[in-house]
């Protein structure tokens, strides 16, 4: 029998509705999450406190982030315990690209070596979407301390022991590989993060600093802060003066402090390469690159398989140098 075109036309409709029924049934979810995300605001969790090298990223990378996928994004700071506390609660969040993490060498490589038990697994539970920047350190005195030089800070502990400030497992790690390399005695004391450790340095209660350029940036342009030692490659552009540890003589001060951008583990590989294109995107934008390097960061986005990889070897390296250190796990 012979069908009129519309019934045959709506019989084939209603097949291929079928077909496409069952194919939807087929494939995987997260293909199918991934057309509507992001639908509801994203929060990215900074695991310091406001002032941090990560905060200042973190409100960088937010201010672009939300018009370019057209829902807001929040900042929430969750500082505290060497910055374990924000990241275990990233670390058990959906893995839906709606929680993210501003990510550092602190809470990411050098952690590992500090403790001997963390409530996460600093690769095994998250997706590392993107690296933001690397950040040189800068060694840092008053501008009122007697020391000069580098030398003579180190001579003046070997006379009596100072004591160094450290706000992050980056600053710890960094400032007791400088004493084992340089031979200086010093007692560490310990800070929840970067900036009140540079407050009490102001207030006379600690002699001496290793903090992310970022952090003390402000303050050595306002004659308050006076830098001794850069570890970067080369000298900064914006204190030519300060002598590289490399120019010093310290050959094996290799510590990269870096951020990024992580997910939790299992978040759909679609989101986590949408998140990096996103971002890489925002960080090649003149006044966004501006920014970073004005306060001494180098921008260096990376491929999410490159930073995967990165992060893993940057565990290693940290935690090969608190061992050289002699820093004893908790």
């Amino acid at each position: 029998m012979i069908r009129p075109f519309g019934v045959r036309r709506r019989l084939l409709a209603a097949g291929s509705l079928t077909v496409l029924t069952s194919l939807a049934g087929a494939l995987p979810s997260t293909a199918l999450a991934q057309g509507a995300y992001p639908d509801k605001p994203i929060t990215i969790v900074v695991p310091f406190s406001p002032g941090s090298a990560t905060d200042t990223s973190a409100r960088i990378i937010a201010e672009k982030l939300g018009p370019r996928l057209n829902v807001p994004v929040v900042i929430e700071n969750k500082p505290g315990a060497s910055g374990t506390i924000g990241a275990s609660f990233v670390a058990r969040a959906q893995p839906d690209g709606y929680t993210l993490i501003l990510t550092s060498s602190s809470t990411h490589s050098a952690t590992p070596a500090l403790f001997r038990k963390l409530p996460f697994d600093p690769t095994g539970d998250f997706t590392h979407v993107v690296r933001i920047a690397t950040i040189p350190m800068m060694l840092v005195v008053r501008e009122d301390a007697p020391y000069k030089s580098l030398q003579e800070l180190v001579k003046a502990t070997q006379a009596k022991p100072l004591n160094y400030a450290y706000g992050s497992p980056t600053s710890q790690i960094a400032g007791a590989t400088f004493n084992t390399v340089a031979g200086a005695a010093a007692n560490g004391v310990p800070y929840k993060s970067q900036p009140p450790a540079v407050t009490d340095l102001l207030g006379g209660h600690v002699d001496y600093l290793f903090a992310d350029l970022s952090v003390v940036t402000s303050f050595m342009q306002a004659g308050k802060l006076r830098g001794l030692a850069y570890t970067g490659h080369a000298r900064a552009k914006e204190f030519p003066t300060v002598p590289t540890l490399s120019e010093l003589g310290y050959q094996k001060f290799d510590l990269v402090v870096w951020v990024g951008v992580a997910v939790p583990a299992k978040t759909p590989d679609a989101i986590a390469q949408k998140l990096n294109q996103e971002v890489t995107a925002i960080l090649r934008e003149p006044d966004v690159l501006q920014r970073f390097e004005s306060l001494g960061m180098q921008v260096s986005p990376n491929t999410l398989a490159e930073h995967q990889a990165f992060a893993q070897s940057q565990r290693q390296v940290w935690t090969q140098r608190a061992v050289d250190a002699k820093i004893e796990p908790q």
